[in-house]
């Protein structure tokens, strides 16, 4: 300890120096970054995110219907396609300041873009129905045009994906129909022969009474037709869930607040103290690494414990520390 205070005390000069220096360079760097410009959007969920399954329009019943957009989202701004898609409609990459390599690479400079979209655009839940989309850039058009071009492909993609489970099943409830079709004509042809070898049956109110042969083929033509009636029933409700999804207009969210070109920059009130902090623990870290220089470099003896360290020879006599006032005098 008294070492410490010893070389902090003998050396205050260059301790804070070494302070100052890092934190003063951070806050140079900070304030000659160039400003950003936030450009944000207020969507209305008019219901949950829903997916067109067996049962009909799947969603998250637990979560709000902001939520549930949110959420969508969010994970199709994870997804190349639709990231891509927002960024090449807009200017993104002429302010992302890539390297010539990368602009000339495709696959690298759909990488970057990917990155830029997927990490900077935030999606965030607002209240119950309401949501909101936000994106910084340098550029305050391209801040606006990111989040237009966001809304735009939500828009669109959202609608072809909720209805691609719904087109599959579809196309199973197609060939059911085939089938049902064809067991019903079966059973129908089944009983109409039978009933032509037995015409008494016809005239008979109690013919399945009378005959079970008859009443049996009777109650497979029923059941048939039930059938075959269910899936039309569930081709018809399919077809129109998927037309209504695919064809809506604003069905699934309303725009509240348009996103506009910003004519302020963000605070960078955050970034100076963000920097500052970086710059003040560097500052920190060599202060530290300084006095252990100092240390190691120290041949200086404070104790009787140090000459004990660095002699084996006894120690026949020591002086105590003086006084202040003795030393003074002296």
């Amino acid at each position: 300890m008294r070492r410490t205070i010893e070389a902090i005390f003998r050396r205050p000069i260059q301790l804070l120096a070494l302070l100052i220096l890092p934190l003063m360079l951070s806050l140079a760097i900070a304030y000659v970054l160039p400003r950003s410009y936030g450009s944000s959007a207020s969507l209305w969920a008019m219901h949950r995110y829903e997916i067109i399954g067996a049962t009909g329009p799947e969603s998250d019943l637990l979560s709000t219907p902001s939520e549930t957009q949110v959420a969508a989202l969010t994970e199709l701004l994870t997804s190349r396609a639709f990231a891509l898609s927002v960024a090449k409609s807009t200017n993104l990459a002429s302010t992302l300041h890539l390297s010539k390599s990368v602009l000339a690479d495709p696959q690298l400079l759909d990488n970057a873009l990917l990155s830029e979209v997927s990490q900077h655009v935030q999606v965030t839940s607002q209240g119950y129905n309401l949501y909101e989309i936000a994106y910084v850039n340098r550029d305050p058009r391209v801040a606006q045009q990111v989040v237009a071009a966001v809304i735009s492909e939500f828009n669109v993609q959202s609608r072809g994906l909720s209805v691609v489970e719904g087109q599959q099943l579809l196309d199973g409830y197609q060939t059911q129909l085939a089938q049902a079709k064809h067991d019903a004509d079966a059973a129908a042809v089944a009983e109409a022969q039978y009933l032509a070898v037995h015409p008494a049956l016809k005239s008979s109110a109690n013919a399945a009474l009378v005959d079970p042969r008859y009443a049996l083929l009777d109650a497979k033509r029923l059941q048939a037709q039930t059938a075959l009636q269910n899936v039309q029933s569930n081709i018809a409700t399919l077809t129109q869930q998927i037309t209504l999804e695919s064809t809506g207009t604003d069905t699934l969210f309303q725009v509240v607040d348009t996103p506009i070109v910003p004519d302020a920059s963000l605070s960078r009130t955050k970034t100076f103290l963000t920097l500052g902090a970086v710059g003040g623990g560097i500052g920190l870290a060599v202060c530290v690494l300084y006095l252990l220089m100092l240390f190691r470099r120290d041949s200086a003896l404070y104790s009787l414990r140090d000459v004990q360290e660095i002699t084996t020879y006894p120690v026949l006599m020591q002086v105590s520390a003086l006084p202040q006032a003795i030393k003074s005098y002296m």
